[in-house]
């Protein structure tokens, strides 16, 4: 089974991390806060093997802590690499979330960065890195966003070279 890691997936990018679900992934989202969707990682709490694979596998995660964010999606991991890495991370916590995350992604996994503003930063990982700039939606936020995620998250999987896209209702 592929994995996925998704920082930053409890909110605005839920629908990818559905999505990524849907097609066959095993989702791992960090955050504060366990979103409605996920389900408790097997170390944490019992519960029926029926249900892994059927909903993201949520872990609480702190951003200011990146070193123990790590272990805790390692140990979920159980020594299986990610395969993807989707993330939307405070540009004040990026660069160390990433970094502290890096070395749990396999060789050449692709990652998808998501930004909320221009300039866009340099990919912090040595990996294939598609980015997403969002713009400013009046209407249909979550839908125009998870759409342009999940166009860089099909770029990405596809092998497709390093790319920005901008995605605004302007």
């Amino acid at each position: 089974m592929r994995t996925a890691l998704v920082l930053g997936g409890t909110g605005m990018l839920a629908g990818c991390a559905a999505r990524l679900v849907e097609r066959g992934w095993q989702v791992v989202l960090p955050s504060r806060t366990r979103p409605l969707m996920a389900d408790d990682g097997p170390g944490r709490a019992a519960r029926a093997s029926i249900s892994r694979g059927h909903r993201p596998t949520w872990i609480k995660a702190d951003w200011t802590k990146p070193a123990e964010l790590a272990s805790e999606v390692e140990y979920e991991l159980a020594g299986r690499p990610v395969n993807l890495l989707v993330a939307w991370v405070h540009d004040s916590y990026r660069v160390d979330v990433l970094r502290a995350v890096q070395h749990l992604l396999a060789d050449n996994a692709p990652v998808v960065e998501v930004h909320t503003h221009a300039p866009v930063p340099d990919p912090v990982l040595p990996h294939p890195t598609q980015q997403v700039l969002l713009g400013h939606f009046a209407h249909d936020a979550a839908l125009r966003t998870s759409r342009a995620v999940l166009e860089a998250v099909e770029r990405a999987l596809e092998g497709r070279a390093p790319s920005l896209h901008h995605e605004d209702a302007r």
